[in-house]
């Protein structure tokens, strides 16, 4: 069995009954709101009729989709809980809502905000409950993946100690090392036999992966022998080879000829699909928004900022953009006219900034001209946040893999963003906790991924960013 299979299994075992439990916890709520407040919903019938309910069934299947529910992850508090639930009924009421509304011109405003509030503390409590059943059950020995190393070097080590104390590996147990007694492994480890008995132990005992740390070319009889034990045993095999000096990221293997050759990563938005994809929807969403919402946005900014201090309404600045090359990037003018706009950081007291312009800042209004710059193509809704080209030289001749991050264009908000790592960076390992998210967005994306970048960015809006300054 491996990683996909048990992640399949989890599908089945833990989110999809908990998404049924979850939508019949929307539905009755949302009956037992008409039977009990009808007051809400007198003045629009539309909301109570039966196929008002579809979109709400529909908005929880793309909350589904979209928001993964955090009960099942180990080490996962309170509190990540309630943030997933609280996503997940914010997406499923947008939905239902902006539906309804577009369709049949009808808004209750007090019975969302009421169904919202009490939907989110049901779906929170069950989620907790859940969490407790899953930790019995893990405490149990059930749900693991029973992990054996063969071997050691390096790199085995390390997989060992990621395995024992790194939260990701919460659905690995590890059972321990074969290995010869004078082997190196680490104090307290367990070694469960000689290697000339690995494979009457993977025989006979219940073991779903194994990693093996032995190199081939020092002995092939022995690795070969022990590939074919794990198949004929269905066991997962994988080969730890020992890399010392080479970066410590990722690497994804090909074949050339023959020869297995590693590469330092791969970009999904290679793929010329994937980059027509997201560039579909830039335009769309930025050209949507452009159209009807900015204009009405324009002329309350213009207002406010010319009477809060005399300049222009947008603020022009050379920023550092795809594979390194220069743009302008558009915002709404937060501060007074200055000599240092392009060299200082804002900070959270910023005497530069106007009271206005603070509070386009706190609400992030001061980001939206950057649709201009995503329709242009210049930027993304989603990516790596531009830096002033001032920046650029500085961090990345003190930050490693600084520059990586322009591999992709440049975004509107970014998955640093929506992790903490916004506003003002007073450290150079603040920015390297930025540029590690960076890359791990290049790495790693999805369209399904930016979606949720664009929800999370928009409750963290909603919710109140202190960083936003």
């Amino acid at each position: 069995m491996n990683t996909t299979t048990f992640r399949n299994q989890e599908i089945l075992v833990y989110r999809i009954p908990a998404a049924i439990l979850d939508l019949v916890l929307m539905i009755a709520i949302y009956k037992v709101m008409m039977l009990a407040v009808p007051d809400l919903i007198a003045h629009d019938r539309v909301i109570a009729a039966r196929r008002s309910l579809y979109f709400l069934i529909v908005g929880h299947l793309v909350s589904c989709f979209l928001v993964s529910p955090r009960f099942y992850l180990r080490k996962v508090g309170p509190r990540a809980i309630f943030n997933s639930a609280f996503l997940h009924c914010l997406i499923a009421l947008g939905i239902f809502a902006a539906s309804v509304e577009f369709l049949f011109h009808a808004f209750a405003g007090k019975f969302y905000l009421l169904w919202g509030i009490v939907a989110t503390l049901a779906v929170f409590i069950v989620h907790l409950l859940y969490m407790r059943i899953v930790a019995m059950a893990r405490k149990r020995g059930r749900n693991k993946i029973h992990t054996v190393i063969i071997g050691s070097n390096s790199n085995a080590l390390k997989l060992q100690n990621s395995i024992a104390h790194d939260p990701s590996f919460y659905s690995y147990k590890f059972l321990g090392f074969v290995a010869d007694p004078d082997s190196d492994i680490p104090v307290g480890a367990e070694r469960l036999c000689n290697l000339d008995d690995a494979e009457q132990y993977l025989s006979s005992n219940k073991v779903h992966e194994v990693y093996c740390a032995i190199d081939p070319a020092t002995d092939p009889a022995r690795v070969s022998s022990l590939i074919r034990c794990c198949e004929n045993n269905f066991i997962d095999f994988f080969f730890v080879p020992a890399m010392e000096g080479y970066p410590e990221r990722t690497l994804s293997c090909s074949e050339h000829g023959g020869v297995n050759v590693f590469s330092l990563r791969q970009e999904p938005l290679e793929n010329p699909v994937n980059s027509a994809i997201k560039r579909a929807f830039d335009i769309l969403a930025s050209g949507l928004v452009l159209i009807t919402v900015y204009p009405f946005i324009w002329l309350f900014v213009a207002v406010g900022t010319k009477l809060s201090s005399p300049g222009p309404i947008l603020f022009r600045q050379k920023r550092t953009g795809y594979k390194g090359r220069p743009f302008m990037m558009l915002k709404f003018r937060s501060m007074k006219v200055n000599d240092e706009a392009n060299v200082l950081q804002a900070t959270k007291d910023d005497p530069r900034k106007t009271k206005f312009g603070n509070f386009l800042r706190k609400t992030s209004i001061d980001e939206i001209p950057q649709l201009i710059n995503v329709f242009r193509g210049d930027m993304s809704l989603v990516g790596p946040r531009p830096h002033m080209e001032a920046h650029t030289q500085q961090y990345s001749a003190q930050v490693d893999e600084y520059l990586v991050r322009h591999m992709v264009k440049p975004g509107l908000t970014g998955w640093a963003q929506v992790n903490g790592c916004r506003g003002e960076t007073q450290t150079v390992q603040q920015m390297a906790d930025r540029v590690k998210h960076d890359i791990w967005y290049v790495e790693h994306w999805s369209f399904s991924l930016d979606l949720r970048i664009i929800f999370m960015t928009v409750a963290q809006i909603l919710g109140g960013d202190k960083q936003a300054y």
